[in-house]
């Protein structure tokens, strides 16, 4: 016979006895015998689970003791509640949160209050909500809490650049709003938002001006480009900066760019052609007119476009040409005393481009230059050889160079988008010194020219090929 069959035949036999015992009881014995039993039951199940503790465990991993398990579910519970109230919004927890009852004994931690629990959930927990992500260019760059904030925000940077209400106005880059999960401590604040927008950074770097600073110092001190420092302070007036205002800096672009095109129709002088004639028997300064030239008269209509703030292009749609440009003839010195490299030289034409306003009296003032039509950010040279005195920004001048080309002779080019050159550098003639802009007291791109002879103005036509 099989062990087991005979271990359950014993046992069989063995109950039958103790039944047959307890039934030859008395039933005053019969109930004490019961009690008895009962009382050995209910200690063996207390002993049993008077040691137990509930173990909260997140994705398999223990990370706190409770006394129980309901009690471990309602500190939870309201941790999520409270997160759910403080953000507006439905909060959850990413992990995979268990519960498991444990024996308590050594190394088995400590077992925590309801506080505590709290806590120490919501230090481990990794707590969610539906959000807003701001893409560029396919790439998540700034969490919000909702979508309404970030159409609020990117409302909020088409509107603070200078703007005409016939702007048409979009974003140079691929930016898009898309809802997404995200950590609800990752949540971007809104005025932090605005400035990563504009400084492409959270690492916000503040500069306060100080009596006697201009922009072009603030921007060589701090190693940014001044139109950077212009397009990340929108609104800013270079020509009047204020003690102790605050200007934001960073050397990252702005992360969103905003497009502002419009369309101006202008009436515009046409440069008149001249026609020169050289005797090498005049100085050069020299100059006898043959026949004075007459400006042409036009209305243009130009595209415009702006970026950030600063005029990046401008484009000819139509233009009418009322008319025509008379040509002028005039006869020119060809012995200059101005040094380059030790040679005589012609002046070179200081950028591409015609004169768009004279030396003379313009608007009421002396107009003590010329100006030359030209498109932002194309080529600056010097007009001879000779020896850089000043760079940097002169008040209406904008950003500025001065050259000293010897024999009296000062050469000054204004209205600068970028600088080239530092004080003190020998340039030859024809080398490229900066490029044009329209910065300081200008109302769009183009190159002021000066030649000052002696101290003294003079019209730099005289001297120029």
């Amino acid at each position: 016979m099989p062990p087991m069959e005979k271990g359950l035949r014993r046992l069989t036999g063995l109950v039958d006895i103790v039944q047959k015992w307890f039934m030859r009881q008395t039933i005053r014995h019969r109930i004490v015998i019961g009690s008895v039993v009962s009382l050995i039951l209910v200690l063996s199940i207390y002993s049993a689970y008077a040691g137990t503790v509930c173990a909260v465990k997140a994705n398999g991993e223990i990370i706190a003791l409770a006394a129980d398990k309901a009690t471990a579910k309602e500190a939870l519970a309201e941790v999520v509640d409270s997160k759910t109230r403080e953000m507006g919004k439905d909060v959850y927890y990413e992990e995979d949160v268990t519960y498991k009852g444990i024996k308590a004994g050594n190394g088995t931690g400590e077992v925590l209050d309801f506080d505590g629990l709290k806590a120490r959930m919501n230090e481990a927990l990794t707590f969610k909500m539906q959000g807003a992500a701001i893409l560029v260019n396919k790439e998540e760059r700034i969490l919000l809490r909702n979508e309404e904030e970030a159409e609020t925000l990117l409302g909020w940077l088409r509107s603070i650049y200078p703007i005409e209400p016939t702007d048409q106005l979009e974003f140079k880059e691929d930016v898009e709003i898309a809802k997404v999960p995200i950590e609800i401590n990752k949540a971007t604040n809104f005025e932090t938002a605005k400035k990563m927008v504009l400084l492409g950074t959270n690492k916000i770097v503040q500069y306060t001006v100080n009596d006697g600073d201009n922009l072009w110092d603030i921007s060589r001190a701090v190693n940014i480009d001044m139109d950077q420092i212009v397009s990340t302070n929108p609104g800013l007036d270079p020509e009047n900066l204020q003690v102790d205002q605050v200007l934001y800096l960073s050397r990252k672009a702005p992360l969103i760019t905003v497009v502002a095109t419009r369309e101006v129709t202008v009436d515009e002088k046409i440069p008149y052609p001249v026609e020169v004639k050289y005797d090498d028997g005049l100085l050069l300064g020299e100059k006898i007119l043959v026949c004075a030239g007459v400006p042409g008269e036009r209305t243009v209509t130009y595209k415009i476009t702006h970026e950030n703030g600063i005029e990046t292009n401008r484009e000819v749609l139509n233009q009418v040409v009322k008319s025509e440009p008379k040509t002028e003839e005039v006869i020119k010195g060809a012995i200059t005393m101005v040094a380059s490299r030790g040679s005589a030289l012609r002046l070179a034409w200081p950028c591409d481009g015609g004169v768009v306003s004279s030396f003379g009296m313009r608007w009421g003032r002396m107009h003590e230059g010329i100006d030359l039509a030209a498109g932002y950010g194309s080529r600056v040279v010097a007009v001879a050889g000779g020896t850089v005195t000043y760079t940097g920004w002169d008040g209406g001048y904008g950003m500025k160079i001065d050259i000293s080309h010897g024999g009296g002779l000062v050469t000054r080019y204004a209205h600068l988008s970028k600088i080239h050159v530092n004080v003190g550098d020998s340039v030859d003639r024809g080398e490229t010194i900066g490029l044009v802009g329209s910065t300081g007291n200008s109302t769009g791109p183009h190159l002021h020219l000066e030649t000052i002879v002696g101290g003294v103005p003079r019209d730099p036509l005289d001297y120029l090929p």
